[in-house]
């Protein structure tokens, strides 16, 4: 399906703003609307956007509760009390888990007061349970502390009490009206929240409860500084935004899993390839987070936390591997879901006249429901949610597409659900299997209305700034990277550049000869020529070839795969020029 292309497009304000900033910073003009996209309306705020300071970083007592939290929490280390920290089974968890594990065991208690627990996902499901209740009690716990779950188990943390044992929760996930009678919740999402930033993960939740209890028992700040490698794992994985108060998180979190990583992600590194002080948000999505996340889908999450929290090489190395031949088997049973899925949706082709696809097969492993449904939503550009029998119940993951807020669609079907939870762009959901052609209908009913229908069924690139051929440069690049690191709301910027023709070179490359590589310049050749490479379009090569004019969307960088190094354009899609008005909408 040919890809439209859409300009973003500025007020006047704004653009006046951006050409300013430009001005004042010494920057390409496309550089000042990306700051001002950001919400950058100033020098001095786009200097600290470059530069982020862990100074920046707001006072976890800014948070709800962090006070009754931290002296609950000092107490029991005072105390000498047994401690057990619940997480949830995904990267977002079990970093959460060994954020809080490592820093209470290096500065607070011995690991025999320390105990942690993650649900089993398949005969336990999803968040607090009374069998991690009873298991804590078995071992003498009197604080369990939830991480990255905990925000709805109102049941579950009254069971807790009448059992003697405190709870606080740190979750980032949206609260019902009624909460929990824990003795503390610390989510940024509650309703009487003050403090300024919305968007932290669940593990970044946990760093505020260290970081208030460093400052309470007068720690330096310095002590939490190798716990930023777990966060921003958490933070890429879960895709949550790397603005404001995460994007320092994440500068200083890849500055420490470049420069001093454990010993558990230097053996991640090594089985996923990654050399020393290259770690990026790309290598996090596709190298270390599937690793980490493949244990909770294949077996039990505890072994991702084991590998996290360890301290000598051969535990590290042992888990590890472990993790790696999970991900392995993880690989082959989401791919087969995947074509399983694809091929239902191919035999019921009225399933692609709906705004949002909610697919069920009994059979289906409950692991890969996310990952499937994930490719799904980017496949069909519409929402979707996967579905799979769990015991008495039919369980699932939805992925977002569109800018569809998945959650409040859950919501508004609250009723037809045993369970639900998640954000806007995810979630999961448990419901009896009586009741869901009903939620199938209202959530299709629901997606249909003209106020939440998805803006596209149909794939879209969103274009930040049109560029003269003229304008990619290496000064270009170096200006893009004072961005970096890239992520949810800080995408890598794509740009549009038109007039562009063969330079002599430009073929079709690859096993099948899919792809293009392309050596080009303007139409005028004014420029000297400049490379590009396209996945899956070789099929404009005989037009190129023959000096058509054309124009394409892409993002740069530099390609270090050769011995010296050159400036590239990554092709996301291209047309002829006589192409272009159909394929060229403004935003």
């Amino acid at each position: 399906m040919p890809k439209a292309w859409e300009i973003r497009r500025y007020s006047a304000e704004d653009e006046g703003l951006a050409n300013t900033l430009a001005t004042q910073l010494g920057l390409y003009p496309a550089i000042g609307r990306l700051l001002v996209d950001r919400g950058i309306r100033s020098k001095e705020q786009a200097q600290d956007f470059f530069a982020p300071s862990l100074e920046q970083l707001h006072d976890p007592f800014l948070l709800e509760d962090m006070d009754r939290a931290v002296v609950r929490l000092n107490k029991a280390v005072e105390r000498g009390e047994h401690i057990l920290i619940y997480g949830d089974y995904d990267v977002d968890g079990t970093t959460s888990v060994a954020l809080l594990y490592r820093y209470l065991r290096s500065h607070c208690l011995s690991a025999e007061y320390l105990h942690y627990y993650i649900p089993d996902r398949y005969d336990e499901g999803y968040g607090i349970t009374p069998t991690g209740v009873d298991h804590a009690a078995s071992l003498g716990v009197s604080l369990i502390i939830s991480v990255d779950t905990g925000i709805k188990a109102v049941k579950e943390i009254a069971y807790a009490q009448e059992r003697g044992i405190d709870f606080i929760v740190c979750d980032h996930h949206t609260p019902d009206e009624a909460l929990p009678s824990a003795l503390a919740i610390l989510n940024p999402k509650r309703r009487d929240n003050r403090y300024p930033f919305t968007e932290l993960s669940g593990c970044g939740v946990a760093f505020k409860l260290v970081q208030g209890l460093a400052q309470h028992r007068g720690l330096p700040f310095e002590t939490l500084l190798p716990l930023l490698e777990l966060l921003v794992l958490s933070i890429a994985q879960d895709r949550v935004s790397i603005l404001g108060e995460n994007r320092i998180f994440t500068y200083h979190g890849l500055q420490q899993i470049n420069t001093r990583p454990s010993v558990a992600i230097t053996y991640l590194m090594r089985l996923g390839k990654i050399q020393p002080g290259r770690v990026d948000m790309a290598s996090i999505y596709y190298e270390l987070g599937p690793r980490i996340n493949a244990a909770g889908r294949m077996a039990h999450g505890a072994e991702s936390v084991k590998l996290l929290i360890a301290e000598d090489h051969e535990t590290a190395e042992a888990q590890s591997q472990i993790l790696d031949t999970y991900n392995r088997q993880r690989q082959d049973l989401d791919q087969l879901v995947t074509r399983q899925a694809i091929e239902l949706i191919e035999q019921e082709q009225t399933l692609l006249q709906q705004p949002i696809l909610i697919l069920y097969r009994p059979e289906w492993n409950k692991g890969v429901m996310g990952i499937v449904a994930a490719r799904l939503a980017d496949r069909y550009h519409r929402p979707v949610i996967i579905l799979s029998r769990s015991g008495n119940f039919l369980a699932g993951s939805g992925r977002s597409s569109g800018g569809f807020d998945l959650y409040q669609a859950i919501q508004s079907c609250s009723d037809c659900l045993e369970n639900f939870g998640g954000h806007i762009f995810a979630a999961g959901l448990t419901i009896r299997e009586d009741r869901l052609e009903e939620f199938r209908s209202r959530m299709e009913a629901y997606a249909t209305g003209a106020e939440h229908r998805p803006q596209r069924t149909s794939p879209v690139l969103t274009i930040d700034a049109e560029l003269r051929p003229s304008d990619i440069s290496r000064a270009l690049l170096r200006q893009i990277e004072l961005l970096y690191p890239f992520g949810t709301d800080n995408e890598r910027p794509l740009f549009l550049v038109r007039g562009m023709r063969d330079a002599g070179g430009s073929r079709p490359v690859g096993k099948a000869q899919q792809h293009l590589s392309l050596r080009m310049t303007d139409s005028y050749q004014r420029i000297r020529p400049i490379h590009g490479f396209a996945l899956g379009l070789a099929r404009y090569a005989p037009d190129i070839t023959r000096h058509c004019a054309f124009a394409l969307c892409f993002e740069l960088e530099e390609n270090n795969f050769y011995p010296q190094s050159f400036l590239q354009l990554r092709v996301k899609d291209l047309c002829l020029e006589s192409e272009l008005p159909g394929r060229l909408e403004d935003k």
